[in-house]
């Protein structure tokens, strides 16, 4: 008999593939989040009746949340982001019970005992979580969701369904099959964490290269920055190193033909080793996070995608607690660094380059 349903058995290696693609595996995870831990596979009526029940009213207050649904699916609602104007629970609690909670003009139906879920409301649910996500990869990752072709057979396979004119459910085979590899939305949590840390992590990284850039744009191209690097690590001087290397800098790195002992001199000079020292930290940091990404994802991915989910799920080797871990001991130098680089702002730094700079041509003068 020919081989026409996916099957965990004979599509493992297709399975693994798609999820191994990330515009295609959030698709396919956050539908399957929204059957399996908001609408529990659609096994308890109480859920669907409360749900619809909110759908019908003219005007959703937060009260008639609170009255209708239960909190673990008001939590989960929350995370999603079906409450348009709300971000997070902390944020639906300080609210009064009059306040108005909108929904969305298309929200997640359910028909025929399927539940279905409009296009714009799938792509606004992983960016949310995933900001790199473009429309233009969603949409073509939604095409080659509705039919991937079989690597066994003439078979296509459908991973999810367009039902009417741009809303999508999930393949009930797909949903069974992933049903055995444990708690998927914990596996999306924990991307989510590390993600978000990296995200935070390039948010500070950027701001240092901007503030180094503002001293000398050539310090950031990547010829000087492995100088640069190797001078930090053999502790020797930045300046000094870079100038037996012969590498040409502007003239206000000549410190020896100014007064270098002035204030102005030492100000920037000190700031300046401060941040080329930052930018080195944050470079290992990110040689960290590569690692812990590399749990699921990049080059020298450790584990394909089903089977992160099953590590996260039963904290095998100790995945779990290893991936906190980590992130727990980076965030504390992340939060040391950006301690000291809170007290910098771009005008404080124009302007002492500024002055370092009239410092040197009346130095010259003179």
């Amino acid at each position: 008999m020919e081989h026409k349903n996916l099957t965990l058995e004979d599509d493992k290696n297709l399975i693994n593939k798609i999820l191994d693609d990330i515009e295609m595996r959030y698709i396919v995870l956050f539908l399957y989040v929204v059957r399996n831990d908001l609408f529990k596979d659609l096994n308890e009526q109480e859920i669907i009746d409360s749900y619809e029940r909110v759908l019908i009213l003219d005007e959703v207050f937060k009260g008639n949340l609170l009255t209708f649904w239960r909190r673990s699916f008001l939590e989960i609602a929350v995370d999603l982001g079906l409450l348009r104007n709300i971000r997070s629970m902390r944020e639906f609690e300080a609210k009064d019970d009059d306040f108005i909670v909108k929904l969305g003009d298309e929200t997640i139906e359910i028909k025929q005992n399927t539940i279905i879920v409009p296009e714009e409301l799938i792509f606004a649910m992983i960016k949310k979580k995933f900001k790199f996500l473009t429309k233009r990869n969603f949409n073509l990752a939604l095409t080659r969701l509705k039919g991937v072709r079989c690597e066994i057979s003439t078979a296509i396979h459908p991973f999810i369904f367009e039902i009417g004119a741009n809303d999508y459910c999930l393949s009930d085979d797909l949903y069974y099959i992933l049903d055995q590899f444990g708690n998927i939305y914990q596996a999306i949590k924990m991307e989510i964490t590390i993600e978000g840390f990296y995200e935070r992590f390039k948010e500070i990284k950027d701001k240092i290269e901007k503030f180094i850039k503002i001293f000398d744009p050539l310090l950031n191209t990547k010829n000087l920055i492995k100088k640069i690097n190797k001078a930090i690590e053999e502790n020797k001087d930045i300046i000094n190193y870079l100038k037996e290397e012969n590498i040409k800098l502007s003239d206000k790195f000549d410190i020896d033909n100014i007064k270098n002992d002035a204030p102005i001199c030492k100000d920037w000079t000190s700031k300046l080793i401060q941040l080329l020292n930052f930018r080195f930290q944050m470079e290992k940091i990110n040689d960290n996070l590569i690692k812990i990404k590399s749990y699921y994802s990049g080059k020298n991915k450790k584990y394909n995608y089903m089977k992160f989910i099953e590590n996260v799920s039963f904290n095998e080797n100790n995945i779990v607690d290893e991936i906190q871990d980590d992130l727990i001991a980076l965030r504390k130098e992340i939060i040391e660094i950006n301690n000291t680089l809170s007290n910098f702002t771009e005008k404080d730094m124009k302007l002492l380059n500024l002055d370092y700079e009239r410092f040197i041509i009346t130095s010259g003068d003179e």
